[in-house]
This record gives C-alpha cells, sequence and structure tokens, in this order.
C-alpha cells in the first residue's frame, strides 16, 4: 500500500497541471453580443463598462452558447422557445455562411471545426430572426 502522502502529492500533482492544461482554452475563446439595434443615435456606453460585458454568457431568450472547456468548440443549446424549432446560423465577418442547424426546442449541438477569428450567428424562427450575436475563437 502507498502512503497517504504520496497519495495526496499525486493527486495535487493531478490537479494542478489539469489546471494549467485548462487555462489556455479558457483564455482562447472570447464572447461578445452584438447590439440590437447599431442605428439609433443614442450614444455609446462606457469604455470600462464594454470591458466587462465581453466575457458575459451569451445566453438569452432563444438559445444558449457557452465554449467548451477542453477544446476550440462553441455550445448551443436551444431553448423552449415555445415549442417551435428554431434555425442557428453561423457565419463569418464577410457574411459567408459557415454552418447552419436546425435546432428542436432543448436540442444541443457543438460548433466544432471552426479556425481562429470572429464568428456572427443569427436564430430564427420562421421567418423572423430572435436573436443575433458575435462570439470570438482565438
Amino acid at each position: 500500500m502507498k502512503p497517504l502522502c504520496t497519495v495526496r502529492s499525486f493527486a495535487g500533482l493531478v490537479i494542478a497541471s489539469g489546471l494549467l492544461l485548462a487555462q489556455p482554452v479558457f483564455a482562447t475563446v472570447k464572447l461578445n453580443k452584438l447590439p440590437a439595434d447599431t442605428s439609433s443615435s443614442v450614444p455609446s456606453e462606457d469604455p470600462a463598462k464594454k470591458e466587462t460585458k465581453k466575457f458575459a454568457s451569451l445566453n438569452n431568450s432563444a438559445v444558449k452558447i457557452h465554449p467548451a472547456a477542453v477544446k476550440r468548440e462553441m455550445h448551443v443549446v436551444a431553448k423552449e422557445n415555445e415549442g417551435a424549432e428554431v434555425d442557428f446560423y453561423v457565419f463569418d465577418l464577410q457574411g459567408t455562411l459557415i454552418q447552419h442547424y436546425k435546432m428542436q426546442p432543448k436540442s444541443h449541438y457543438k460548433l466544432s471545426g471552426l479556425k481562429k477569428g470572429q464568428y456572427v450567428y443569427s436564430v430564427f424562427q420562421g421567418d423572423e430572426e430572435t436573436v443575433s450575436g458575435k462570439f470570438e475563437i482565438r
């Protein structure tokens, strides 16, 4: 049987190495939310307030988007949406369609295979756009 201090040392080493390996992943995905209406004449927010919102969760009424802990993936979970199917689109900044998914209520999808860069997403329920936003993979 191994001494108790060796087991504790090994457990501490495993936990520390796991945290060190996961740290770059947490720093590689940056989430931003697009404003609902960019054409308004309302003055922009204080830049200090915008900095705190950059890493906010992209939870909204239609979908929940969050980064994967280990890989360069984004998880997309459709919310209830009154029992209706939603269309989830991902575009690059030039407007090229990257991925499209039809999602049932409470379904889950992993966005994988995305290169580093910024992407725009749109969620449609029928012909009406319910949510749009932006996320970045570093």
